[in-house]
């Protein structure tokens, strides 16, 4: 199914290219233009596994597996200044905290209490020194804690369930805490090279580089280290929707945009209450 998607996306959505392009120029690839066209055209190979293969090999090749930790710093800090005037209280989750370098900010330079929960247990959660809750296959948390504030950064598309997830967020925040979340989002219209392309391609757009960044980019031969890919995006409509029918009320709400260059998804806020 993930496949014939990345096939879709070819065919369909070229200005795909021109937003990869835009990736490795800003990782100051040279050639950037042939090489997006490569990585693009390699979705078409037959088998999937292969394609995140060949594609790591090429990343590899042209240089931007070295320059990705310097711009993960970036993306830490971007995020962190998006969060954190909506924080309250001095209690955290990160709920699907990857490398847990959201939570190692807020804890140095907030003086906040941060805890850290994933269904896996990245390799650089030891060197912060953080609690780290291993999330259980059934999605449910390992406490009855409750948190001031709650973060679900880029999460929730990548839940099988979303709604779980979204549900337990909502029992680990204490009643007059806040439910943080960023999403990639589609059906957004403004005058920005995505917003120009139908509510289709954008969502194809989403599922190749959400695929691109956390199976190629971070790519592992280890399947239980393998981020999970389900492409669980809605529009922002759809996201209010479903945390009124779940009993979240949306307090504020941001269009951050594209804001992230290395991972070119369009992104929107939502700062959560408990009804």
């Amino acid at each position: 199914m993930a496949q014939f998607i990345l096939v879709r996306l070819i065919v369909y959505c070229p200005t795909a290219v021109s937003i990869l392009v835009s990736v490795l120029d800003y990782l100051n690839i040279p050639d950037s233009k042939e090489n997006a066209s490569i990585i693009v055209t390699l979705a078409a190979l037959n088998d999937l596994d292969q394609y995140e293969i060949a594609g790591r090999q090429l990343l590899e090749q042209i240089g931007v597996i070295e320059r990705i930790p310097q711009k993960l710093t970036a993306r830490t800090e971007i995020t962190y200044r998006q969060i954190r005037k909506y924080l309250v209280g001095n209690s955290v989750l990160d709920l699907g905290c990857g490398d847990g370098n959201i939570g190692k900010i807020l804890a140095s330079r907030d003086n906040l209490e941060v805890a850290l929960a994933d269904v896996y247990k990245h390799d650089n959660i030891r060197n912060i020194g953080l609690f780290f809750y291993r999330i259980a296959t059934n999605g449910i948390i390992p406490t009855n804690r409750q948190y001031d504030a709650s973060l679900l950064l880029t999460v929730l598309h990548h839940a099988n369930n979303p709604i779980k997830t979204l549900q337990e967020a909502k029992r680990v925040t204490k009643k007059d805490g806040r439910i943080i979340v960023i999403e990639s989002v589609y059906g957004i219209q403004d005058s920005s090279p995505f917003g120009q392309l139908s509510q289709e391609e954008q969502r194809l757009a989403n599922i190749f580089f959400d695929h691109f960044y956390n199976r190629i980019v971070h790519y592992s031969e280890e399947k239980e280290h393998k981020v999970n890919v389900p492409f669980n995006f809605n529009t922002p409509e759809q996201w209010k929707s479903i945390f009124k029918l779940y009993g979240l009320e949306e307090i504020a709400y941001e269009t951050l945009g594209i804001d992230q260059p290395i991972v070119p998804e369009y992104h929107t806020l939502h700062v959560l209450v408990r009804l």
